[in-house]
């Protein structure tokens, strides 16, 4: 009985969650894998108006210490959350945005920093 309840109840817990879920998730097709070796990579966006992007940052060999905001977007708003980023397209924006973020971390037990400037175009 409690095998069937736990589909169940899942299934509706995500048809009453706000659609922002479907709208999230992972926005950054192959992303290019930074270093922590003073590296810095670039990565692009498509986005609807007013939909939402969560970008995890974490790679198999890297542990993560910070992330700071560089460069923040000028159309749409950017959180930090743990080790990943959600870029909140404007509703009203017109145009491309960008921003730039950077990561202190170790990778193979040794520390070091990457750049990642993240490009976004409306679709």
């Amino acid at each position: 009985m409690h095998k069937l309840m736990i589909p169940g109840l899942f299934i509706q817990i995500l048809a009453w969650y706000p659609a922002s879920v479907s709208a999230g998730g992972t926005c950054i097709l192959h992303p290019s894998p930074f270093k922590l070796r003073s590296d810095s990579v670039y990565w692009s966006i498509k986005i609807k108006p007013g939909a939402e992007c969560i970008q995890g940052l974490r790679w198999s060999t890297i542990m993560i210490d910070s992330i700071t905001i560089v460069d923040p977007p000028k159309l749409g708003r950017l959180v930090i959350e743990g080790p990943a980023f959600r870029y909140f397209a404007d509703p009203d924006a017109e145009g491309n945005d960008h921003f730039k973020i950077a990561i202190k971390g170790t990778s193979l037990h040794i520390a070091g920093t990457s750049t990642i400037e993240v490009g976004v175009s409306s679709q």
